[in-house]
């Protein structure tokens, strides 16, 4: 494509050497980079692509897009922003792929992966072609491709875009990624933003910080495109606010009178007041959490005009999200609840839709990250204290920590909590079954931290994920059962 047209959009500063220039492919990694590429250098949070485009250049690049004033000896162009830039040049080269399509984009610390695919369950019901790009995997034209990042980077992003022929894509929006600009150029017919929670205070510093690169998601709203928030979330609330000043069509969730879809806590229904409708929901995911998830999905079926008693009927027959409260049932009338819940909201709505689910006691395993923001953890633990009967400190992810290191944070916060109610069994596999050798008739065990996630490191009995331990454990306990 015609170096000029891809720089259509883009806020140049200034440019050299550009003649009838043709570029064949477009890249911010230089080892990627080949005879006839753009290579554009762009900051990120650990390296500075202006540190190699002398590598760039030596591997073929064509023509160096970037934010600093330099002499080169190819094609030069100064930028702005290089992050914007390319997210806008991938755009053009494209064929500005969302432009043509539905697309949904869904932001917030817990439940954007759940009410992702509740939002795909009710389009198929309506006879929709999905494509999903998210935490669990990159779900395009009926193919299911491994993820890599909750949000892709720009140039994959922009790929799968154009590659898709789905009527609707949903993409899940991390906060980082719309810090980082990768999902510029995307056009959204609908953002929805579920909630905020502390997490990610490593990289965002603050909360305020955290909920400025959420908000950004309505920033890519079409001209007509919906904005969802949640009412019940006080950053919820903020944006709607916001929101409304700017003159944006934003429609609410929660369980205020106020709601657009108003969730009953006294029953499972939902009513939706543009058409002063109460919807009876029957839902397999337990919790007032999933009737969240399942509001919004409700308002967007509404927004795009879907057949109501087809979205009920596909919500109510979601069984279930991997990773996300997937339930085992144990020999012994016990049961076993794996979930991705990493935040204090996260422990809060998992532990009590186990109570609410009828368990007679509640182990909870769970840890904490390490090089992570380290002051939600005492919140974490106070929220498994005040519903968990037991509970059971283990190894999530050691990030950057070393295995003394997460020792020693387990070890401070059990201490420091009163060893009667809990234990610290470092290797995770080996918590599990300690917590279903606990277990008695009637008990849940739920683990929550790692959901789809595969473990990182090895244990000792040599499972990758939390599930398939719970699932190693209980065809031992099966075969013990037919034995005795």
């Amino acid at each position: 494509m015609n170096l000029n047209e891809l720089l259509t959009n883009v806020d140049v500063i200034h440019h050299r050497n550009l003649d009838d220039i043709n570029v064949d492919f477009i890249t911010d990694d230089s080892r990627e980079v080949k005879p006839g590429s753009m290579f554009v250098a762009v900051r990120g949070y650990e390296h500075d692509g202006h540190v190699y485009i002398d590598e760039a250049i030596q591997n073929g690049a064509s023509v160096i897009v970037g934010e600093k004033d330099l002499e080169l000896l190819v094609p030069y162009v100064q930028v702005r922003n290089s992050k914007k830039a390319l997210g806008q040049i991938l755009c053009q080269y494209y064929k500005q792929p969302s432009a043509c399509k539905k697309v949904i984009g869904v932001t917030g610390t817990n439940g954007k992966t759940t009410t992702s695919y509740m939002l795909k369950a009710i389009f198929e019901q309506n006879n929709y072609s999905v494509g999903i790009i998210g935490t669990i995997e990159y779900f395009i034209n009926g193919e299911s491709r491994p993820s890599q990042n909750t949000t892709p980077g720009t140039a994959m992003l922009q790929k799968l875009l154009y590659e898709s022929v789905d009527d609707v894509i949903i993409i899940e929006i991390s906060s980082h990624a719309l810090k980082q600009c990768r999902v510029e150029g995307v056009q959204l017919d609908a953002a929805i933003f579920t909630n905020l929670d502390s997490e990610h205070l490593d990289y965002h510093k603050s909360m305020t910080e955290y909920f400025e690169s959420k908000f950004k998601i309505f920033d890519l709203l079409k001209p007509h495109g919906y904005a969802l928030v949640n009412r019940d979330d006080e950053w919820g609330e903020k944006a709607y606010h916001l929101l409304r000043e700017k003159g944006t069509h934003v429609y609410t969730v929660g369980t205020s009178s106020k709601a657009d879809a108003q969730i009953h806590r006294q029953d499972t229904s939902v009513t939706l007041k543009a058409i002063n409708t109460n919807v009876l929901l029957n839902l397999k995911m337990p919790g007032i959490h999933n009737r969240f998830n399942a509001a919004f999905s409700l308002m967007v079926g509404e927004l795009f005009d879907l057949e109501l008693s087809e979205t009920v009927d596909a919500l109510n027959h979601v069984e279930k999200v991997k990773g996300r409260f997937e339930v085992v049932n144990f020999p012994g009338n016990i049961t076993v609840v794996v979930d991705y819940a990493h935040t204090p909201k996260g422990f809060y709505h998992c532990l009590n839709a186990v109570r609410e689910s009828g368990a007679n006691r509640i182990i909870h395993v769970f840890g904490f990250r390490g090089s992570r923001y380290s002051t939600k953890r005492e919140v974490m633990m106070n929220e498994s204290l005040k519903v968990s009967d037991y509970y059971i400190l283990t190894f999530d992810d050691l990030n950057g920590s070393t295995e003394e290191e997460m020792r020693q944070i387990l070890k401070y916060f059990h201490d420091h909590h009163g060893s009667s109610k809990g234990e610290v069994i470092p290797d995770r596999t080996i918590a599990i079954e300690r917590a279903i050798k606990l277990a008695n008739d009637g008990d849940w065990i739920i683990i929550t931290g790692k959901g789809h996630e595969q473990y990182k490191g090895n244990f000792a009995l040599g499972t990758k994920t939390d599930l398939e331990t719970v699932e190693t454990l209980m065809n031992r306990a099966r075969q013990i059962t037919r034995l005795s």
